[in-house]
């Protein structure tokens, strides 16, 4: 089965031309991967809207309807850092059904895995709350879509930004049905992420927040990767991995301060890849977050389609960080294994299975 991608031009309809999250950010990265002919033999997803409804799972329906209201009274902005326009509530809705239908796709066996390569990004987007440019959290949307519309029990998101998912984290910190690890910068913005945050109630031990020192390198994802996310994905036995796919933490993307090169994201997706391979029928779902920098941006985009499609890594034409990492990430790792005991294994009881220990006699 081939891998599969969306793409629909509509998103160019809400833009703006002095902010880095534009409609010319995801036309240059089209443009690059046509010359690259990388999106041939891929399977190309039509999408359309799904309903409201849809979204409002992952934001109350009073957010939800404050987008559209202000759109529609003309207001320049919805948050101190993320632009509106009229088309905004349409586009940022395109972008969701952008990653429900690849996930949609992947949950019903149409193509092997699949990569949503839409905008405006999602990640910091909160329940109640818009930022970072980001309007509806797509990925989150995504994932209650497959937990309410084909009734899975286990999905794992990974975040591969260089910037916390904040959005991400809050909307399922006091679940268990959603495992979240987060690769980010820290400190930066959105100023959150710290490794202590690991979830509350249902979802104690089902956050992860890997806090990468500056410059951090391929070495330090890698060693990340293997002390991290493999015992916990294992442990967890996921149903369906998503992954919010930013490409800013590429050491050219001055959007933050981190150091991986081309050849560290092909490694990283295709080791998400044989995580899925093994664990849940190959479903795996890649949805577009960051990346600012045009040239690093196609780079990371084109090793991690070749990543998808079980083909070689590709020449990276930037090569590696020129910066060594200022830190070695190993003593936050540490702190994280801590928590992994937390986690429990489907075979294990869950946290409603618990009995409830009174401390005093109620006689």
């Amino acid at each position: 089965m081939a891998s599969g991608y969306v793409y629909d031009p509509r998103h160019a309809l809400h833009t703006h031309a002095q902010a880095p999250e534009s409609a010319a950010r995801l036309e240059g990265l089209m443009t690059y991967l046509q010359d690259q002919r990388a999106l041939e033999g891929l399977v190309k997803l039509p999408v359309e809207p799904i309903p409201w409804s849809w979204i409002a799972a992952a934001h109350c329906g009073h957010y939800v309807e404050t987008v559209r209201r202000l759109a529609e009274a003309g207001r320049a902005r919805i948050s101190v850092d993320t632009y509106l326009t009229p088309a905004a509530p349409a586009v940022a809705r395109l972008g969701a059904s952008s990653a429900v239908v690849a996930t949609q796709a992947v949950l019903e066996g149409k193509v092997t895995n699949a990569f949503s390569l839409m905008r405006p990004p999602g990640h910091h987007a909160k329940s109640t709350q818009a930022m970072g440019y980001c309007i509806f959290n797509n990925v989150a949307i995504a994932a209650f879509y497959a937990l309410r519309e084909h009734g899975l029990k286990r999905v794992m998101i990974v975040d591969i930004d260089a910037h916390h998912g904040n959005g991400t984290e809050e909307i399922f910190y006091g679940s268990d049905e959603v495992l979240v690890i987060s690769f980010h910068q820290h400190p930066w913005f959105p100023g959150t992420g710290d490794w202590y945050h690991s979830g509350a109630e249902a979802g104690l031990g089902y956050n992860y927040n890997i806090a990468l020192p500056t410059w951090s390198n391929d070495q330090s994802y890698r060693l990340a990767f293997k002390e991290i996310v493999l015992p916990l994905a294992e442990r967890y036995q996921p149903e369906l991995i998503l992954v919010s796919a930013g490409f800013d933490a590429h050491w050219l993307d001055h959007a933050a301060v981190l150091g991986l090169s081309g050849q560290g994201y092909y490694d990283l997706v295709a080791g998400l890849r044989a995580l899925a391979d093994q664990l849940c029928q190959g479903r795996l779902v890649l949805v577009l977050e960051g990346g600012y920098n045009l040239r690093s941006l196609g780079a990371g985009v084109v090793a991690a389609l070749r990543a998808l499609t079980g083909e070689p890594a590709p020449p990276d034409p930037l090569g590696p960080s020129p910066n060594p990492p200022v830190a070695p990430v190993g003593p936050g790792l540490t702190y994280l294994k801590g928590l992994m005991p937390f986690m429990r294994s489907p075979r294990e009881p869950g946290f409603f299975d618990q009995p409830v220990e009174v401390p005093y006699q109620t006689k």
